[in-house]
């Protein structure tokens, strides 16, 4: 199991953390998928024999969500997978609202 980490710069809200994980959810080799808003960082666990880097990066950009480089990590995400400092990052919407959709 080989693991991908990618920047996303215009993944700041939840509703777009629910699209990409269903995008990547569905490709096949693609095992787990940690999605932050908060970092907006996806960390994407996936069999190489059946899933490419590059192919992933494809989906996501079909899909309107490029890659980027440099986006800052403020935590590492734990072995639960969670965000240690929710909390710490202020205000997040947990609901989107219909009128952002």
């Amino acid at each position: 199991m080989k693991k991908l980490v990618l920047d996303m710069p215009h993944m700041f809200a939840d509703h777009h953390v629910l699209k990409i994980r269903e995008i990547l959810t569905s490709m096949e080799g693609v095992e787990d998928v940690f999605a932050s808003s908060a970092w907006r960082q996806i960390m994407i666990s996936y069999d190489s024999a059946k899933a490419k880097p590059k192919a992933i990066e494809k989906a996501l950009a079909d899909a309107g969500y490029t890659t980027a480089e440099g986006t800052p990590v403020l935590v590492e995400a734990d072995s639960l997978k969670r965000d240690p400092k929710w909390g710490e990052l202020g205000v997040r919407a947990t609901k989107t609202d219909p009128a952002d959709l």
